[in-house]
């Protein structure tokens, strides 16, 4: 009966656990996912899950970015969560300032009539941040100024793509 009352499941499982926020850690210097005031949980875990699959071993969230921690998140994460690092910069301004000191280089996505097709772009191989903005309002201006590069999906039929499937895509093309 309290676990019913707690849950956010229709049917949860009889289960709880109490956990420590993880602490934050180094960047890996590798590959980073940057999410701006991405809302949705579901589509958070799902970019989470896809990120471990990819080689994106940093997340970074911007604030107004939907908690990684979560419930829906961290099931739609399927256990990625515990093995990312996660950083949580006080400000865009920050999180630009520290990648780009690092050597990171900056590619967003959005649909603008300056974005160059994804398809045949040349990815880093390493130091690589790849910028997802909002669901609804992509990234904040400031920050699509910020970026080194900013990319488009060729799509037809449909004027955008969800923001999990497009990273998915793009993480996915970055990786080879």
């Amino acid at each position: 009966e309290i676990i019913n009352k707690l849950s956010l499941s229709v049917t949860p499982e009889p289960i709880v656990g109490v956990a420590v926020r993880p602490k934050e850690k180094p960047y890996a210097m590798t590959r980073a996912l940057v999410l701006d005031r991405v809302q949705d949980p579901g589509n958070v875990g799902t970019l989470l899950r896809t990120a471990l699959a990819f080689g994106f071993e940093d997340v970074v969230f911007l604030p107004g970015t939907c908690s990684p921690f979560n419930p829906k998140a961290i099931a739609s994460s399927q256990g990625a969560i515990f093995n990312l690092s996660l950083h949580f910069p006080a400000s865009e301004k920050e999180a630009i300032r520290v990648l780009k000191n690092e050597g990171y280089r900056i590619v967003g996505s959005a649909l603008t009539d300056n974005s160059k097709q994804e398809e045949g772009y040349a990815f880093p191989e390493d130091k690589l941040a790849l910028v997802l903005g909002n669901e609804g309002k992509g990234m904040s201006e400031s920050l699509l100024s910020s970026c080194d590069e900013v990319l488009k999906i060729a799509i037809s039929g449909i004027d955008s793509l969800n923001v999990a499937i497009a990273g998915g895509i793009l993480m996915h093309d970055a990786s080879k």
